[in-house]
């Protein structure tokens, strides 16, 4: 594969040859204190990350049994989780492992929760938290679906789905049989909550991949070699959608809804308001099959207009195997973008959204897939690396079978992972090899998530390895920009804030930001919002829509710092 850097990327390498004052090293009151001299020291390009996996104190090892059956279930997991489970102020983690299969009690791996310390350092707490489920592990999102105050977390699995209930001091309690989301008999993707009634009560949509993946095994060879099977030898699951009552419990409301009558591979869901209405629609990826879009009338009630927005299918008009999805405003008008990752021998795909339900695939001429064709691609997020104010990329990569560099010349079973850049003109340049140690790690990667874990303005990451540790990743990008974090706390709506949108306004412009629960790759993040803005030294005006449709005004406000905002009596 030839790599070839765009015009914009020499000038930027150019600027570091000759050491340009707007490409200078951080000064070294600004370098955390666990940076080595030489890190520190070295010209660096704008966006660097830097691998901090060994220090972190993540021991964590992701695990499944390679018997030799090569069940569809291997291939697949795991996604993971970020939030503040003790509400000190720091993002913890959550880590979901697989187990063998069928069921061994010598030989499960129990999920593992990770409470942050500080400076990128982390505890394991699993067993004081008691939420170290011993299930094969898909899909993990957080919420606060009770509106205590605490965030809670709902597994979705192959096997039991568990969701466990945040008693505030520092324990779970796990109620899915109680509330009624426990599809013992599913297996299990993506999830999230959303309020879709607008009751202020957050909702469950549940994805399932495949049925009977253990009763309906097939065995598979690739050019004489013994390879996995695909979704295509399995029918479709039914996934699941779950009003809460408000009370504890959530009653199955799929088919009420509008949701019942298809049964397609899910991986990756995500809800958000794509059709800027004021309600959250539902967007759903499917492997080797189209997308769905369930668009909101407001009362929870949904029509499915995939094909008809434009979402469906890539621009060939190909069904993708799709595996994970995330949103956000790529070109800075206003409106929620998709992006989209997909399996190898595709392009991941970026859709343009006009804010009218119409979706359009411009991954070609933004430049948004380059060089990710061969490969399997999984965890993804739009972040701002560098604070500029424009949304980057961030893709997690790896193939599902270990075996496949027997049979493929292009691609393999550890792939690095790739950024993105965005630099302000609405297309992407793929600047993996500038970026330092953060991206020299080459696993099978999964999910991902994408927090400030370290408290310092930036917007670092944690991606999950199948069979592997997983992978710290701070971000030290030099030349940054201002910033603004928001953190929502409701009280007639959603006590976290998901499904509230948020506009700012700055001198150089506007940006918009939602809460969502449940993003990527099977995995959950990003409740605090984070804005990058450049050179933007005050925030003039801040707006939040409520899920509900209330609007709260707050300006002006200071830079480089987390803003709280409580829901008012009144707009």
């Amino acid at each position: 594969m030839n790599f070839r850097f765009p015009a914009s990327i020499l000038a930027w390498i150019a600027l570091i040859v000759l050491g340009a004052g707007c490409n200078e090293s951080r000064k070294s009151s600004d370098v955390p204190a666990n940076k080595t001299k030489n890190e520190s020291s070295a010209p660096s390009f704008p966006i660097r990350l830097t691998d901090c996996t060994e220090q972190s104190g993540i021991s964590f090892v992701h695990h499944y049994d390679l018997g030799g059956e090569r069940y569809i279930i291997e291939t697949v997991g795991s996604g993971m989780s970020s939030f503040d489970f003790d509400s000190d102020g720091w993002v913890d983690v959550y880590f979901l492992n697989g187990s063998s299969i069928p069921s061994d009690p010598k030989d499960m791996s129990p999920n593992e929760l990770y409470r942050n310390l500080g400076e990128l350092r982390f505890q394991n707490v699993t067993s004081l938290a008691g939420c170290g489920a011993e299930e094969f592990g898909m899909g993990s999102v957080a919420a606060d679906y009770n509106n205590d105050g605490f965030a809670d977390l709902f597994v979705n699995n192959f096997g039991a789905n568990k969701l466990y209930r945040n008693n505030g001091d520092g324990t779970f309690s796990e109620m899915a049989m109680e509330a009624g989301v426990v599809l013992t008999d599913r297996f299990g993707s993506g999830a999230t909550f959303f309020d879709a009634n607008r009751d202020g009560n957050l909702d469950l949509y549940v994805a399932n991949y495949v049925k009977s993946p253990i009763e309906s095994h097939v065995q598979r060879t690739t050019d004489g070699y013994p390879s996995y099977p695909g979704p295509s030898d399995f029918h479709g699951e039914n996934d699941a959608f779950f009003l809460n009552s408000g009370d504890g419990a959530f009653q199955d409301h799929t088919a009420a809804a509008g949701m019942g009558n298809v049964a397609l591979t899910s991986m990756g869901v995500i809800a958000a308001d794509l059709d800027d209405d004021g309600d959250d629609d539902l967007l759903v990826v499917n492997d080797v099959d189209r997308n769905l879009l369930f668009q909101n009338d407001g009362n929870g009630t949904f029509i499915e207009t995939g094909v008809l927005s434009g979402i469906a299918f890539n621009k060939e008009g190909r069904r993708n195997g799709n595996m994970g999805v995330d949103v956000g405003d790529y070109n800075g008008d206003g409106h929620l973008d998709v992006y989209t990752t997909t399996f190898s021998n595709e392009n991941p795909v970026l859709y343009r959204n006009d804010g009218q339900s119409n979706f359009q695939d411009v991954t070609q001429e933004t430049g948004a897939g380059k060089d990710l064709f061969p490969h399997a691609n999984w965890g993804l997020a739009f972040l701002d690396l560098e604070n500029d104010r424009d949304k980057d990329l961030f893709v997690a990569n790896g193939h599902t079978d270990p075996q496949v560099g027997s049979w493929s010349f292009t691609t393999s079973w550890k792939v690095a992972n790739t950024v993105f850049a965005n630099f302000g003109n609405g297309k992407f340049s793929n600047i993996t090899p500038l970026c330092g140690s953060g991206l020299a790690p080459v696993e099978s990667s999964r999910g991902l998530v994408v927090e400030d874990f370290d408290n310092d303005g930036d917007q670092d990451l944690i991606v999950s390895n199948s069979l592997a540790k997983p992978t710290v990743v701070r971000n030290d990008s030099s030349q940054r920009g201002h910033w603004l974090q928001i953190q929502l706390i409701g009280w007639k709506n959603a006590r976290d804030g998901v499904g509230a949108r948020v506009s700012i306004r700055t001198t150089n412009g506007s940006q918009i930001d939602q809460v969502v629960s449940g993003r990527g790759y099977q995995s959950s993040f990003g409740n605090r919002l984070h804005f990058g803005l450049g050179t933007d030294t005050e925030v003039s005006e801040v707006v939040v829509r409520w899920s509900d449709g209330t609007m709260q005004k707050i300006h002006p406000t200071s830079v480089d710092t987390l803003l709280q905002i409580r829901q008012s009596d009144t707009p």
